[in-house]
């Protein structure tokens, strides 16, 4: 991928104040001891996704495979990143680094506003000192939509959620405990790259 973070002053301020507001909303989740096992909905803003709807069962062709690949590789890059140790993300967090310099990789398969969306879901569950999903399955993604810029895919991902330290389930917000997502990722063609643009998950008990 050929993105690369943006790294400009109005960046590195709008990125802190992103970390700032996720950590109040990790905090305040943290504390309210909410037991619920049913994990809140995600999305990022979302805008019209293309017009050009493909319902085929037939196998994808080049340019389908091309989208569900981009999306399972930002799929994969997300969980990555969410797997490893919070102990040493959270420090650099509290030293002052930014999600674009802890996650860059996010920004080879992401762009706003899902980029910030996951970067922002990346801040809480660090600071919030959870552990990653030990395992994830990424179902069975098709293409539901596709022109030449635009994209959507229709899935449902399965993991095994945040935890705390001593095993609990992390809250509802930040996906603690067992659990689906089903929902639709739009893509955009972006330098000759897909990269999902915003999404909208709906919590399943299973996919």
């Amino acid at each position: 991928m050929t993105s690369t973070p943006q790294t400009s002053e109005a960046w590195r301020r709008a990125a802190a104040a992103v970390t700032i507001a996720a950590v109040a909303a990790a905090l305040a989740a943290c504390s309210s001891g909410s037991s619920s096992p049913s994990r809140t909905s995600r999305t990022s803003t979302t805008t019209a996704g293309p017009s050009a709807t493909t319902t085929s069962p037939k196998p994808p062709n080049s340019a389908e495979t091309a989208v569900l690949n981009a999306w399972e590789s930002a799929e994969q890059t997300l969980y990555g990143y969410l797997q490893r140790p919070w102990q040493q993300d959270r420090a650099d967090l509290v030293a002052g680094e930014t999600s674009a310099t802890l996650w860059p990789k996010l920004a080879d398969y992401f762009v706003n506003p899902a980029l910030q969306s996951e970067s922002t879901f990346l801040v809480g569950v660090k600071m919030a000192q959870l552990n990653g999903p030990t395992t994830y399955d990424l179902g069975h993604p098709a293409v539901s939509a596709l022109t030449n810029t635009a994209a959507t895919v229709t899935g449902c991902i399965y993991d095994t959620g945040t935890t705390t330290d001593s095993g609990q389930p992390g809250p509802a917000t930040l996906d603690g405990g067992a659990g689906g997502g089903r929902g639709t990722w739009n893509l955009q063609l972006v330098s000759g790259s897909w990269k999902i643009a915003n999404f909208s998950t709906t919590s399943v008990p299973k996919c």
